[in-house]
């Protein structure tokens, strides 16, 4: 563990004068919409090709690839540590800011070299998506990650009433965030 963070923190700050990531993660939000009420959403990260190589040689300790048991268990440690940042989570409700009441890491995989990493996230309070718009984007203010959406786009939509919805990406006003999803619902 210890390793991974003095890795981390080269990679972080080194020359922290020039201002630009350090990290790339390709982020997603998943929703699944079976009815007007959402009260919980997945995130999805994928880690840049270095940090992740970098992360595995370290915590993929029998070299196959996978990340089983203890091995598992020790690279969810090592991005719950994100909690302290929110998981770079932004959310807005009808232009008012509102902070997940919880996010837990549902997955930790490599897939194609990569690290994938699933969690799971719980609203404040249910947000009706026919009645409130619901602002998703990810971005961070300090460590230097980039958290870009992925190539299908920012979100994702499914269940039942997924057709019903309408994710409008909109220019973000923050530096730190790439764009913002708007997703409303029609009933």
């Amino acid at each position: 563990m210890i390793r991974f963070w003095l890795l981390l923190i080269s990679v972080l700050y080194v020359n922290t004068a020039m201002a630009h990531p350090h990290v790339w993660v390709d982020s997603q939000y998943r929703i699944a919409v079976d009815q007007p009420k959402i009260e919980t959403l997945e995130g999805t990260w994928s880690l840049d090709l270095f940090t992740s190589i970098s992360l595995i040689a370290e915590y993929d300790v029998d070299s196959d690839g996978e990340l089983t048991g203890q091995e598992k268990v020790d690279m969810i440690d090592v991005f719950t540590s994100f909690e302290n940042y929110g998981y770079f989570i932004k959310m807005k409700q009808d232009g008012v800011e509102i902070v997940p009441t919880g996010v837990r890491i549902l997955d930790i995989r490599i897939r194609d070299q990569m690290l994938w990493v699933r969690f799971a996230i719980t609203l404040p309070t249910p947000v009706n998506l026919e009645t409130s718009t619901l602002s998703l984007a990810f971005g961070d203010d300090e460590l230097y990650f980039a958290m870009e959406p992925l190539e299908e786009g920012l979100v994702r939509l499914s269940g039942a009433l997924s057709e019903t919805c309408t994710p409008i990406k909109r220019e973000a006003e923050e530096m730190s965030v790439a764009s913002w999803i708007d997703l409303t619902c029609k009933s």
